[in-house]
């Protein structure tokens, strides 16, 4: 219960810091509290686990009570720190010159090294020995024996001397009286609380002068700063009660603008705020109109009867808005109310004229606002369109070119969900300086905008397809060099299509699309390029829109089928696997290759119910053959990069491993090296499917991203070495280094290598003298459906 007790007094000093800083937050000051406050923490929880005897073995004991010691011997530093950060922070300039030769940064980083100098002897036993278990009373604790170095902790005790008196005397320099006091006072109950604190080196006094000196601290502080937190309020109350009285009397002198003229434009009535937008006196305007008080500005050749006119009153009552000049020269909008009313019998205008100019202000603000993207600046889809329209009807009325120029950023949504919101955010405000400052240097006709996320559009005025090319070619330029965001370096790259007016079509919605067409045309072609919009873009687009259209029925319809393709042992010639390869034929589309399919399959999302399906299918198949007699044999099934990111996707291997009742070491998964790029949030999935009992295989090694750094941090079993180095190794001796070198990384890391695109013996042979395991190819068969499948390869080892 006592040592609950301690853990819980230890808090103290947490919740006051806390305070500190909710009532302080502006100054830097409070920080440093809050730091030291933290400290005495550390020192209670060093002595609060002295009491934990019954609850914790002495191994455990004496590593914390070493581990917490970090608290008690900072105090003296971030003592220090105090007096430093009023020096740097409080103190006016001539002050600060004085102390900075004593206080400064150099001698700060010496008190914090000393310290932590202290803290590391604490941890040989030549700092502290040993813990030794005594009773005093009903008190049974831990007390700490020291060894030779221990005058070490006594050096820190004068360092902590030194750091309050350095601390108590920069705190007298303090002008502002509520500060000034506040430091002295919190100076003296430090210095009194850690000589409290210090009574701990003696066993009788039973371990309490740190609780005592604990609540010193924290209850002192808390109060000292309260008392100074509401001398501030009360000073601020204060000042508003005297900006309060002032702004009534503004209220009485009326803040409005408010004047009188007869029928000669002659002032009758003007308060003190309209003489003062005049820049006159009261006195000296009655009586006179504007002309005879600004007659400069009126032309020479001008009559006053010319002049009069302009101050002609009305017979009814109107209110307008109208901008003037003061006479400091600012512009400021007005909206004026004219009554004509009458004065000693004689009819005048009565003007009350209100300063409008915030909201002139605000009004623009709300147009730029509804023109513009807020994060960028940059002008946005709605002046997009309209710049466009415009755009287009002065081409055609001029018969000239336009183009209009589609970007998209390459994997930034990647950079945004990896790093944050906030980076991205800050990525694109630093794109957008990058693109405008070329456009301003090199295409001042050139028109940027931001339509959503990482899309971006240009319109460039009068520029052909040739034109066209050579600026896009200047901005790939402007992404080789990466972003500076937060001190961190990012590289990015942008895919860009283009379409030109009237070549491409001669309306805004025409030319839209097909600039957004040829950008995803480059995104498919492997992003970081420019393309110009051509027809047969058109014809693929569509193609690929009908993919997408049928791919969401293909499931529900039955219109997917698996083929197997058998894995041969080189060394024995016999089968030893099969892969599980998708096949779509729809009925509008014909044979659909799975190169078509499937990257719109992850595009879209639908790849994890076809990945599903795929599971249940492949194992549900390795089942039927394993009850029809035939030998086990392993089942190697693709997963994509979009599936493993899927958190259901262990789940839902292991479900349908479980509800098969497959054996789960016939089950292969073969990933693909593109996960590199996701390797840290991988690995852990990877591991989980592991323990499930299923054997990983690395598809396509070699073509992929980089991912040796990686290789070994995998839970892999084999690599498969993609067919594109296979197939012709033999009359290319840069593909045989390159499976070489694949089969010599696979063996070091005590992994299985299989070989695709096998298409004849002599490759087989050339496979297996290199150390090859397994291959795979056209030379053994093509893939066939399970039932030719079962006929050719099954049945005759049965």
């Amino acid at each position: 219960m006592f040592f609950t007790f301690l853990i819980l007094l230890s808090c103290i000093p947490i919740v006051v810091g806390v305070t500190l800083l909710m009532l302080f937050k502006k100054y830097k000051l409070s920080k440093v509290l809050f730091l030291l406050l933290l400290m005495v923490t550390f020192w209670q929880l060093d002595v609060a686990f002295l009491y934990s005897n019954n609850l914790l073995s002495e191994e455990v004991i004496t590593f914390l009570f070493k581990l917490f010691r970090f608290g008690s011997i900072m105090i003296t530093p971030v003592f220090f720190h105090v007096g430093y950060t009023i020096v740097q922070e409080i103190l006016p300039i001539h002050l600060q010159k004085k102390w900075r030769p004593f206080v400064n940064r150099n001698t700060l980083y010496l008190f914090y090294g000393v310290a932590f100098l202290v803290y590391i002897v604490g941890w040989s036993e030549n700092g502290v020995e040993k813990l030794e278990l005594m009773q005093i009373g009903s008190n049974i604790f831990y007390f700490p024996v020291y060894g030779n170095l221990s005058w070490t902790f006594i050096f820190n005790i004068v360092f902590f001397l030194v750091s309050m008196i350095t601390c108590f005397l920069i705190s007298l320099n303090i002008k502002q009286k509520s500060e000034r006091s506040f430091l002295v006072y919190f100076s003296i109950f430090s210095s009194v609380g850690y000589a409290i604190g210090g009574l701990n080196m003696f066993p009788a006094a039973k371990l309490y002068p740190s609780s005592i000196a604990l609540l010193v601290y924290a209850l002192s502080t808390l109060i000292i700063s309260s008392r100074m937190h509401l001398e501030i309020v009360n000073n601020m109350n204060n000042r508003l009660n005297e900006q309060k009285n002032f702004l009534f009397q503004v209220i009485d002198l009326n803040p409005n603008y408010i004047y009188a003229r007869d029928k000669k434009g002659r002032y009758t009535l003007l308060n003190q705020a309209y003489a003062q937008l005049k820049g006159m006196n009261i006195q000296d305007m009655i009586g006179k109109s504007d002309y005879e008080i600004q007659k400069k500005e009126f032309g020479e050749k001008q009559t006053f009867d010319q002049s009069e006119n302009l101050f002609k009153p009305t017979k009814e009552n109107f209110i307008r808005e109208e901008a003037i000049t003061a006479a400091s020269g600012e512009v400021i909008w007005v909206q004026t109310v004219k009554v004509p009313i009458s004065i000693n019998a004689s009819s005048s205008i009565l003007a009350v004229s209100t300063d409008i100019t915030e909201r002139k202000q605000h009004e623009d603000e709300i147009k730029f606002q509804a023109y513009h993207d807020s994060l960028t600046g940059l002008p946005n889809r709605r002046m997009f369109n309209e710049d466009l329209t415009n755009l287009l009807q002065k081409a055609k009325t001029e018969s000239s070119q336009s183009a209009i120029m589609f970007l998209d950023l390459d994997r930034f949504k990647y950079i945004n969900d990896t790093m944050g919101h906030d980076v991205g955010d800050l990525l694109l405000i630093e794109v957008s300086k990058r693109i405008e400052k070329l456009l301003r240097k090199k295409h001042p006709a050139a028109n940027i905008y931001r339509l959503s996320g990482d899309e971006f559009t240009i319109l460039l005025p009068h520029y052909d397809a040739v034109e066209s090319e050579a600026f896009a070619l200047e901005l790939l330029e402007q992404f080789k060099t990466g972003f500076l965001i937060e001190s961190s370096e990012y590289f990015i790259t942008t895919s860009i299509g283009i379409s030109i007016f009237p070549d491409d079509g001669n309306d805004a919605n025409t030319l839209i699309k097909h600039a957004d067409t040829a950008m995803y045309y480059v995104k498919e072609k492997g992003k970081n390029n420019y393309q110009l919009f051509t027809a047969e873009m058109q014809k693929n687009f569509y193609r690929k829109m009908m993919i997408e259209k049928q791919l969401r029925v293909a499931l529900d319809q039955n219109e997917f089928e698996l083929y197997y393709q058998p894995i041969i042992d080189l060394k024995t010639n016999e089968i030893i696997a099969m892969e599980s390869l998708l096949r779509w034929n729809n009925e509008i589309l014909g044979q659909v290759t799975p190169d078509e399919f499937i990257s719109v399959a992850e595009e879209t999302g639908i790849i994890i119910p076809i990945g599903q399906w795929v599971l249940r299918m492949a194992i549900q198949q390795n089942i039927i053959w394993l009850n029809e007699g035939y030998k086990p044999l392993k089942t190697s099934i693709n997963v994509s990069v979009r599936q493993l990111l899927d958190p259901m996707f262990v789940d839902n291997v292991k479900n349908a491993i479980e509800s098969s009742g497959v054996d789960a070491s016939n089950i292969v998964l073969e990933i693909t090296e593109s996960i590199a790029m996701y390797a840290d949030s991988t690995i852990e999935k990877l591991m989980a499917l592991k323990k499930l009992g299923v054997t990983l295989s690395m598809d396509d090694f070699g073509t992929g991203y980089s991912s040796l750094s990686y290789l070994n941090k995998y839970p892999l079993d084999s690599l498969k070495i993609d067919k594109s180095f296979v197939i012709g190794m033999n009359q290319d001796h840069e593909n045989t280094a390159i499976v070489k070198t694949i089969i010599a990384i696979a063996k070091q890391l005590e992994l299985r290598v299989i070989a695709e695109g096998v298409e004849g013996q002599e490759e087989a042979s050339y496979l297996n003298e290199m150390g090859c395991d397994y291959g795979q190819g056209y030379y053994y068969s093509r893939p066939l459906p399970a039932s030719e499948f079962e006929e050719k390869w099954l049945a005759s080892d049965k």
